[in-house]
């Protein structure tokens, strides 16, 4: 594959606060569940030294490749696979990680994805109603959901995914416009349902049907659910250190829900419903959870980079 000669300008989110939680130490083992540009994974090498170890994952083989060139000088101590990290156990078992002392899920579209028009993920350009963030995959494009789902099945998606509560509003109104080929032509269609921007900072009405339609083509919320379990069971005890560590950065109420309810489960001993007096359940906490409350960026963080202004940290320890 051919890689750009100029990378994306890249601004790993809350950086530190992933390194902090992380507790990189020397010769950790690390996986970078959705490594994107290589940012975070970059710091990661650098602090696990010259006897760590670190598996990077992304499903976007395009920005695994910009990774690849960052990380390049660190040498056989990263590996890098192209793959969705729904699959987590059966890649960290094939590049050899039986455990680790650290991962990592950044679960923000990358500055690739939202920077290359042809992809289809913004409207501020126009482009194809793709929103793959894998095309090697096959699968259903945005385009083929909004040409092709039944009205009330595009509002249910849209309300669901989008939390958008003019929906079905904006249903009928795709559906009136269609065929949609590109990203402008779904923008337009938004606008003449609900009107142009809204809010004291003037968010497109377009925004979570756009967001909508991304987690719906690329199954982000299964992923996430399916990967979770995996990843808690690939967390070690380390060689000298305490247990492993889960940091997960998250950009909307769906995901940061799921995590939230994960960890909170897996911190918590017995689970029985409050109704039921002696505990039936044998449930025990194999997590600590260390974000009771989430972890946001920092005002001077998102005065330098409005996209990290909806990230959500959660970490959470094995205990056992």
């Amino acid at each position: 594959m051919t890689v750009m000669a100029i990378a994306p300008v890249h601004t790993p989110v809350m950086l530190e606060e992933s390194l902090h939680y992380l507790a990189v130490h020397e010769g950790g083992t690390y996986i970078d569940c959705t490594t994107g540009l290589g940012g975070h994974s970059a710091r990661i090498a650098a602090a696990m030294g010259e006897a760590g170890r670190l598996l990077c994952i992304d499903q976007d083989r395009e920005a695994l490749e910009f990774a690849r060139a960052k990380l390049a000088p660190i040498g056989r101590r990263v590996s890098f696979v192209h793959g969705n990290f729904r699959g987590l156990a059966a890649i960290a078992a094939e590049a050899g990680f039986a455990a680790a002392d650290g991962i990592l899920m950044d679960l923000g579209v990358s500055s690739l994805q939202f920077g290359a028009p042809a992809r289809g993920f913004m409207f501020g350009q126009e482009g194809p109603l793709d929103m793959r963030m894998d095309p090697d995959a096959g699968g259903p494009t945005a385009a083929d959901l909004v040409n092709g789902l039944e009205q009330v099945e595009l509002a249910n998606l849209i309300y669901r995914y989008g939390e958008e509560r003019q929906s079905r509003r904006i249903a009928a109104a795709i559906v009136h416009a269609r065929p949609l080929r590109t990203t402008w032509d779904l923008a337009r269609a938004v606008e003449q349902a609900v009107g142009g921007a809204r809010g004291r900072t003037l968010i497109h009405p377009a925004t979570k049907v756009f967001l909508a339609l991304r987690i719906r083509v690329n199954g982000e919320l299964d992923s996430l659910d399916a990967a979770l379990p995996q990843a808690h069971s690939l967390l070690g005890p380390g060689t000298g250190h305490d247990g492993g560590r889960l940091v997960v950065i998250a950009f909307h109420s769906l995901e940061d829900r799921i995590v939230k309810q994960y960890l909170r489960r897996e911190s918590t001993g017995c689970v029985c419903p409050p109704e039921i007096p002696v505990c039936r359940c044998g449930h025990v906490a194999t997590l600590r959870d260390l974000t009771r409350r989430a972890v946001r960026p920092s005002d001077s963080e998102v005065a330098a980079n409005p996209r990290a202004r909806s990230a959500v940290l959660r970490a959470a320890q094995r205990i056992r």
